[in-house]
């Protein structure tokens, strides 16, 4: 799948990072964020900076992160050496005995925190910019909160205090839940104030029809096609959510039958666009969407898993989606303590997970296609 260059939002990411600005990427599903994360990377390590990516999906405790966070400093054989023998000093200063060679074998004989801050301050000192970019860390930062709360804030809380204290370390940090609703459900919001907010959106109406006339031009669609002005706008109207995933998945399912081709390719019609969505709604397609009912069920607990299935069958139910006091309303009989601010922190997480969004003081779905999908076969 071609993607898009994001070219406008890589340079403001770079003029944050220049200002000496840590970022937190706020990027709802299927948006692209972790092929921006890596364009970042590249377009700073073409620059002179060190850059170090971390997936931290799947782990559980801060040793994990700081002993991959070592890995990908020794597969960037430049900085190796003296970033791990600036390290190993300073592990000394702490009086750390007990291990030989690798630094990483200090991980275990000191604290988390301590490790941590030796490794960044090791970073800071070798005289370049480091750009430590962690994916999904809203992820890991639930399933630590989940185990050990004190440690988990005390942590956080120690990773502001590096981003202050060693301005030559920036962080990119993102992920498909937001850092942001984590923080004002587990009241930690202080630990990310350092932070800039950069959202990151689906495409404007411009980039998606460019993006497909890409995808079409260059033969990677099944049936090429040419849109005109009130096709594309049917399409875009129906899709609502114009991320390169759900362009890609449907431009596949567009069989055009318009006639007098254009530059060899047939007009795609309303009723062509229509029968994609359709197909696409079959149950053989199903797999497309079954990541967004997981997205909740494996990352929120069972009772927020049940709110948020109950305030996504309440928004399906019309394109124009529920006012908030409805939905609170409605809700009440089956969440009969829910508050009014536990309503909008959960509204904020379907948000930012970009299943909802606020239009006119209505939340309705942002994709009309995961609106139909859930309608049909996930509401009860």
């Amino acid at each position: 799948m071609i993607m898009p260059d994001r070219i406008d939002e890589r340079a403001e990411i770079g003029r944050l990072l220049v200002s000496r600005r840590s970022i937190q990427m706020l990027a709802p599903r299927r948006v692209g964020k972790t092929w921006l994360m890596h364009r970042v990377a590249e377009d700073h390590r073409a620059k002179g900076w060190t850059t170090i990516f971390v997936d931290v999906e799947g782990m559980r405790h801060e040793d994990e992160f700081l002993r991959d966070l070592c890995r990908r400093i020794q597969e960037n054989s430049p900085i190796e050496k003296s970033v791990f023998a600036h390290l190993g000093h300073r592990l000394r200063q702490l009086a750390v005995e007990g291990w030989e060679g690798n630094p990483m074998n200090a991980l275990g004989r000191v604290d988390p925190k301590g490790f941590a801050e030796a490794l960044v301050a090791s970073l800071d000192a070798q005289g370049r910019e480091t750009l430590i970019l962690v994916d999904e860390i809203a992820l890991f930062v639930m399933k630590r909160l989940a185990e050990d709360e004190a440690g988990t804030l005390d942590f956080l809380y120690h990773l502001r205090k590096l981003r202050q204290a060693y301005p030559r370390v920036r962080w990119l940090l993102t992920g498909s839940i937001g850092l942001d609703v984590v923080a004002r459900r587990e009241g930690l919001q202080g630990a990310l104030v350092d932070l800039e907010i950069f959202p990151l959106e689906p495409f404007g109406a411009a980039s998606a029809r460019n993006y497909l006339e890409r995808l079409c031009s260059n033969n990677d669609v099944r049936w090429p096609f040419a849109l005109d002005d009130e096709a594309f706008a049917h399409l875009a109207r129906e899709l609502g959510w114009l991320a390169p995933f759900y362009l890609d998945l449907v431009a596949n399912r567009i069989r055009p039958g318009g006639d007098n081709p254009t530059n060899g390719l047939r007009w795609a019609r309303t009723q062509d666009i229509d029968r994609a969505f359709e197909e696409l709604l079959r149950p053989d397609y199903r797999s497309h969407f079954g990541t967004w009912e997981e997205h909740i069920d494996k990352n929120f607990s069972e009772q927020d898993s049940t709110l948020l299935h109950d305030i996504l069958d309440v928004c399906c139910e019309t394109p124009a989606g529920e006012q908030f006091a409805t939905l609170q309303a409605r809700l009440a009989g089956t969440h009969q303590s829910l508050k009014p601010r536990d309503l909008k922190n959960h509204l904020s997480a379907l948000a930012n997970g970009g299943f909802l969004g606020e239009v006119e003081e209505r939340w309705q779905f942002r994709s009309g296609l995961l609106r139909r999908y859930w309608q049909k076969y996930m509401h009860e």
